[in-house]
C-alpha cells in the first residue's frame, strides 16, 4: 500500500513539474471510444457528400486535451487535402478573439467596460452625436449598441488593405442612424466588433493585427493563424468556394481589412483546439495565462437577450437547453464557414471549419457540429442533425423564373384577344382592371426584390450578389422581365393599332397548289 502511495506521489510530482506530457488523450481520459470516432468520421463524410462541402476540418477537446483532430476533403483545386493545419477564414467566430483582446486590456487597466466609446475614440459619432455618445464598450460587446445590422454588412466588397482601413470604416458610420437607444435590446451588427478592434488598436498602441498575433496567437501556439492574408503563417490557406445553386465553385473573394475584427481572422482546426482549451480552462493554455478565470466567465455571461432561451454574451451566444448550457458562435463570409461550440457542463469544445460559403446554405453548414455534439453525448442522430439534401430553396428560385414567363404569355394573348374583339383602347372601368392592376402586378417582383428582400434580410443587393450570386441572377432576370413586359404592356395596350399592323403584316394567304 505504501508503494502505491509513493508511486502516485511521484507521478503527481512529475506531472506538476512538466516532465510527463498531459496533452495527449487516451480512451480512458475521455468517454470517446473507437466506435464513436468511427461514427464521427462516417457522419462527417456523409454530411460533406450531402451538402457538397469541398473541404472540412474538425477538432474536439475535452478539458485540456485534444481528443479528435482531422481534415476531410479538398483544400483547393490542385487536389491538396485538408489537414488539421490548413488555414481557413473564420468569419464571425473572429468576434470572440476581439472580445478576448478587449478583456485582456480591461484586466490591464487600459479599458473600462462601461466607458463610452468616445473615451477611446473621441471623434466617433453616428448621425445622432448625442445618442452615439451613450454607447459603451459593454454595449458593443453585447451587441446592444443600437447600431443596425444593415450598416455592418456594407463593407464586404471593400478591399482596402491600407493601415487606415479600419478607422476609415468606422468613420463611415457618421451618417448611420441608430435603430434604437444604446442598451435597449439585441441587434447583431458587425460594426460593433470593428469598433472594438479599433479601440484595441488605439489603447494598445499597435495595430489590431499585431496585437492579436502577439497577445493571443503567440501564447496559444497558434502557428497557422493570422490576421491578414499576407501573413506567411497562412500562405497555404484553403481555397474558398461559393455555392451556385447546388454546386460549390472556387471564388477569390475580397478580404476587407476594415472588417478583420468582426469576421476575417484566419486559423486552422489544430490552432483552434488550443483556443478552445483556453476558453474551457479559465484562460489557461499550457503554462500561459491569457486571461483570468473571472475574465473568461465575464465573456461567457449573458449580456443581451436574443430569445427566451438564448442571449448574447461577449463574442458568444449562450443557450440553456434541457438544463444544460451551450456556448457557441458561427461564422460566414463569402467563401468560408466556421462553427465553435462549448458544452461546459461536459467540458467539451468543438470546432468545425468549412471552405465554402453561401447565403442559402448557411444553415446546412451549421449542421455538422450539432451532429458531432450528439455523437459525443451518446445520442442518436435525428432528422435535424442528419437531414437529406434540401433543394427546395434552389428549386423555388428556378421556379420563380417560370411564373412571370407564364404571366407575360397570358397577358400578351389577353391583349391580342381584346384587340380582336375591338375592345382596345380601353375605356372606363376596364382601364383599371385590364391595365393599371396588371401593370402593378408586372412591377411587383421589382418591389419585392429591391425593397422588401433587402429590408427583410438587412442586406444590400451588393451583399446579395456577393453571398448568393445565384439568387442575384434570378432577381436580375426577374427585374428585366418585369420592367420589359411592363413597358411592352403600356405600348401594346395604349397603341393597339401597332399590334394590329404587326399581326396583319405577319399574316399570309395560303393558295392551294393546282396539280391537275
Amino acid at each position: 500500500m505504501s508503494y502505491t502511495k509513493s508511486f502516485f506521489a511521484l507521478l503527481t510530482l512529475l506531472i506538476l513539474i512538466g516532465l510527463l506530457p498531459v496533452s495527449v488523450a487516451s480512451a480512458q481520459d475521455f468517454p470517446l471510444q473507437q466506435v464513436d470516432k468511427d461514427r464521427i468520421d462516417a457522419y462527417i463524410q456523409s454530411r460533406m457528400q450531402t451538402a457538397n462541402i469541398p473541404g472540412l476540418a474538425l477538432g474536439v477537446v475535452h478539458d485540456n486535451q485534444v481528443v479528435y483532430l482531422k481534415g476531410y476533403g479538398s483544400a483547393g483545386t490542385d487536389g491538396r487535402a485538408v489537414t488539421p493545419q490548413t488555414p481557413f477564414i473564420l468569419g464571425s467566430t473572429s468576434k470572440s478573439f476581439t472580445a478576448l483582446a478587449v478583456m485582456q486590456l480591461v484586466e490591464a487597466g487600459k479599458i473600462d467596460l462601461d466607458a463610452p466609446i468616445t473615451t477611446y475614440l473621441p471623434w466617433f459619432r453616428t448621425s445622432d452625436a448625442a445618442a452615439s455618445a451613450q454607447i459603451t464598450v459593454r454595449h458593443l460587446l453585447n451587441q446592444n449598441s443600437g447600431l443596425p445590422t444593415y450598416a455592418g454588412r456594407l463593407g464586404f466588397a471593400d478591399n482596402d488593405q491600407s493601415d487606415m482601413a479600419l478607422e476609415n470604416g468606422i468613420r463611415d458610420l457618421s451618417g448611420v442612424q441608430l435603430s434604437q437607444p444604446a442598451g435597449q435590446s439585441y441587434e447583431y451588427a458587425n460594426d460593433n466588433y470593428n469598433i472594438l478592434g479599433l479601440i484595441v488598436q488605439a489603447v494598445s498602441g499597435s495595430s489590431y493585427e499585431d496585437y492579436i498575433r502577439s497577445a493571443i496567437f503567440a501564447p496559444l501556439h497558434m502557428s497557422h493563424s493570422a490576421a491578414a492574408l499576407s501573413d506567411p503563417a497562412v500562405s497555404d490557406i484553403a481555397t474558398g468556394y461559393r455555392y451556385w445553386f447546388f454546386w460549390p465553385l472556387p471564388f477569390d473573394a475580397p478580404y476587407p481589412r476594415r472588417m478583420t475584427p468582426a469576421g476575417f481572422l484566419i486559423s486552422s482546426a489544430e490552432d483552434m483546439t488550443h483556443y478552445l482549451i483556453a476558453q474551457l480552462n479559465g484562460g489557461t493554455y499550457g503554462n500561459n495565462q491569457l486571461l483570468s478565470p473571472a475574465g473568461i466567465d465575464t465573456l461567457h455571461t449573458p449580456g443581451a437577450r436574443i430569445s427566451s432561451l438564448s442571449s448574447y454574451g461577449m463574442g458568444w451566444a449562450i443557450e440553456e437547453q434541457h438544463g444544460s448550457t451551450r456556448i457557441w458562435h458561427n461564422g460566414e463570409v463569402l467563401n468560408f464557414h466556421s462553427n465553435l461550440l462549448f458544452l461546459p457542463d461536459q467540458h467539451i469544445g468543438i470546432v468545425v471549419l468549412v471552405n465554402v460559403g453561401g447565403f442559402l446554405k448557411s444553415s446546412v453548414n451549421d449542421i455538422p457540429i450539432e451532429g458531432v455534439a450528439e455523437i459525443l453525448l451518446r445520442n442518436d442522430l435525428t432528422a435535424s442533425t442528419n437531414p437529406p439534401l434540401n433543394i427546395i430553396p434552389q428549386v423555388i428560385m428556378l421556379a420563380a423564373l417560370f411564373i412571370p414567363i407564364l404571366w407575360i404569355a397570358g397577358s400578351y394573348f389577353s391583349i391580342r384577344r381584346w384587340q380582336d374583339r375591338g375592345e382596345l383602347p380601353l375605356r372606363g372601368i376596364r382601364r383599371l382592371w385590364r391595365f393599371y392592376l396588371p401593370l402593378a402586378i408586372d412591377l411587383l417582383p421589382v418591389g419585392i426584390a429591391w425593397v422588401i428582400l433587402p429590408a427583410q434580410f438587412h442586406a444590400s443587393m451588393e451583399d446579395v450578389a456577393l453571398f448568393a450570386p445565384d439568387a442575384f441572377i434570378v432577381i436580375a432576370t426577374l427585374t428585366a422581365l418585369s420592367i420589359g413586359w411592363a413597358l411592352a404592356r403600356i405600348f401594346l395596350t395604349l397603341h393597339p393599332g401597332r399590334l394590329t399592323k404587326h399581326a396583319s403584316r405577319g399574316a399570309q394567304t395560303i393558295v392551294p397548289l393546282d396539280v391537275s
